[in-house]
């Protein structure tokens, strides 16, 4: 057995109130939910991108092959090449051939589909890697996270999390009534006119997307407005991710605080865990899962996976959904050489797009 750890009483661990438990209602049954055919709402936008497969793009979208690098933007010379291989010398970007409005497509959705279905960019590099930047009101506090692009349509980009967090993105997009209580509150719920059942004080739609493809030198930019999904379009993606997933979808509070310590008190903190391990021989994990908290996260996952014991298809949690970025404008980069990149901005414009060059 292993050697429980004393903690300092200064050392706190949430409350160990394990899992929300929502009225289940018919909506969030824990029943078979039917499978969707998206032919029967044809208003939905087409799927683009669709993990975890792909819907080809349109036979209209442009699909460019990619020529060789020319002398212009690619090092040629011995002398260009020790140059760039210096340690002491900024990298200098040569992988494309310059960037010309004829390469684009008119549409800026159909142009990110041709750049994500890059062959250069293998699936080993997790291209569908993105940066989603909301900001609080009033203060305009600018908060950024990591997430993965699930799906893109012909009406924007979407994502998928738990938005129901008191200090998380959900209340910035939201506001502060998105949680009730404790619990991670429940995802509004989009009207047909675009507009949201239950409206917060203090929400902001406004929300960014960032990707950065390295190995091909190339960024997009997105900016928009942000929209969440109706729980029949969040059930179709839920319904892919396997149990683990569902599981941790119920059982983690995203951004809830589990465990809390001063930085001083780390070292204390640590020689206990090494004690532990001395005294059973033991490699400590769950002396550190008792000590930082990840008990807790534990317990609730046991919890969840003992509520939903038999039960086949486990349901969509009400505060888990897809989050859809309705571009405003979306922004082409690729370097060159003296960081002369180039770029492209399309902006919304009635039913159209406007396009820019930009400086770089």
């Amino acid at each position: 057995m292993l050697t429980r750890l004393r903690l300092h009483s200064s050392f706190r661990i949430a409350p160990k109130s394990l899992v929300p438990r929502p009225r289940l209602t018919s909506r969030y049954s824990t029943t078979t939910p039917p499978k969707m055919d998206q032919s029967n709402h044809p208003t939905r936008p087409k799927k683009l991108i669709f993990a975890p497969g792909d819907i080809a793009p349109e036979p209209s979208t442009p699909q460019h092959e990619h020529p060789s690098p020319s002398e212009v933007s690619t090092p040629t010379s011995a002398t260009e090449a020790q140059i760039l291989s210096h340690p002491a010398q900024a990298h200098q970007f040569g992988t494309n051939p310059p960037l010309t409005i004829s390469q684009l497509s008119p549409n800026p959705l159909h142009q990110f589909n041709t750049w994500f279905h890059d062959p250069r960019l293998l699936p080993s590099s997790a291209p569908e890697t993105c940066v989603l930047a909301t900001a609080e009101l009033p203060s305009g506090r600018v908060s950024a996270r990591t997430l993965y692009l699930k799906e893109l349509d012909e009406r924007g980009w979407v994502v998928y999390s738990n938005w129901g967090s008191r200090a998380g993105k959900g209340a910035q997009v939201f506001g502060a009534q998105v949680d009730q209580g404790q619990e991670p509150g429940g995802m509004p719920e989009p009207h047909e006119d675009g507009g949201l059942e239950t409206e917060a004080a203090g929400g902001n739609k406004w929300g960014a997307l960032t990707f950065t493809w390295a190995e091909v030198e190339r960024c997009v930019r997105v900016e928009g407005l942000l929209e969440p999904l109706s729980r029949e379009e969040s059930l179709v993606y839920w319904q892919t991710r396997e149990r683990g997933s569902k599981i941790g979808g119920w059982a983690s509070w995203q951004s809830s605080v589990l465990w809390e310590a001063r930085g001083e008190e780390i070292p204390t903190l640590r020689k206990d865990i090494e004690l532990a391990q001395k005294g059973d021989g033991s490699d400590g994990v769950e002396a550190v899962d008792d000590a930082d908290g990840r008990g807790v996260l534990e317990a609730r996952v046991r919890e969840v996976e003992e509520r939903f014991r038999g039960v086949e298809e486990i349901p969509l949690p009400p505060f888990w959904g897809g989050m859809r970025l309705v571009p405003e404008s979306v922004e082409f980069w690729q370097g060159r050489r003296s960081r002369l990149h180039d770029r492209f901005r399309f902006v919304k414009e009635g039913e159209g797009w406007k396009v820019q060059r930009l400086s770089p």
